[in-house]
């Protein structure tokens, strides 16, 4: 590890839970800098509590733990469908700073939880959230199921509050051969939660739908990979027209489940 002077000393989730994540880099987890970890694109005064739905082995969470004394979250909520990280998180986590607390979340995927519930379920009754993320989940979320999910997600940020989320996008219009009711894309037919890909439209309607506002959106890192999706209840700036993909082409494949 090489945090700051001055920083905590946290455990590093070890690399068997960060590869269920997809990135085995440490500097994924870092913060070294001690900034606030989405930088300008949500307000300083949005970190007081966060809600992290789909926390994994806690990359968000011990970047925020390593921002400055005076930002860190007075409250901190992580969710995960994957018992081991969130095991690991409670130990070495929850250990630092009492006020972060994580749970699991018993549903069911292939790789991660096979004995999960197979039905979509309520997210926990923890209130609302100065800032609520997504990072990797809606891209896993079949579309069966998806709506609900994200009025789960949506119902869980405050008046004031921001909700980060990233998506797989595709442009339906370029599909003539789908039908209306079909707005997603899948690349694995044994394990569907793989990756999905979800209508540009569709996914602005869901915003539309759950009363967030689009103030702000980050193309991929890589052309064709994850959108980043900044919203909130007061941004009230119409259609938010998205930048187009000028991305350098690349790989980032998901983990696939071995039988």
């Amino acid at each position: 590890m090489s945090e700051s002077v001055g920083a905590p000393v946290i455990a590093m989730p070890p690399v068997e839970l960060r590869r269920t994540v997809g990135v085995e880099d440490v500097v994924h987890f870092e913060n070294p800098h001690r900034m606030l970890v989405f930088g300008d694109a949500v307000p300083a005064d949005n970190y007081g509590s966060v809600f992290d739905f789909g926390c994994g082995c806690g990359r968000v969470a011990r970047q925020m733990l390593l921002m400055q004394p005076d930002q860190v979250p007075k409250r901190f909520v992580g969710v995960d469908l994957y018992a081991p990280s969130i095991d690991w998180c409670k130990t070495h986590l929850a250990a630092v700073n009492a006020n972060f607390v994580f749970r699991h979340f018993d549903v069911f995927n292939a790789g991660l939880n096979p004995s999960g519930s197979r039905q979509a379920l309520p997210l926990p009754q923890i209130g609302e959230f100065s800032l609520v993320n997504a990072h990797s989940v809606f891209t896993h979320i079949i579309e069966d199921h998806i709506r609900h999910y994200f009025m789960e997600f949506a119902a869980r940020v405050e008046e004031q509050g921001v909700a980060r989320a990233t998506w797989f996008l595709f442009n339906k219009a370029h599909f003539p051969m789908m039908q209306a009711f079909q707005n997603s894309l899948y690349i694995n037919t044994d394990d569907p939660t793989n990756a999905v890909i979800y209508d540009i439209e569709f996914v602005k309607l869901l915003y539309r739908e759950a009363g967030l506002d689009i103030y702000r959106v980050d193309r991929p890192g890589i052309r064709g990979h994850q959108w980043v999706i900044y919203a909130s209840r007061r941004a009230d700036v119409g259609d938010y027209v998205f930048p187009e993909d000028d991305s350098a082409i690349g790989l980032a494949r998901p983990p696939v489940r071995v039988s």
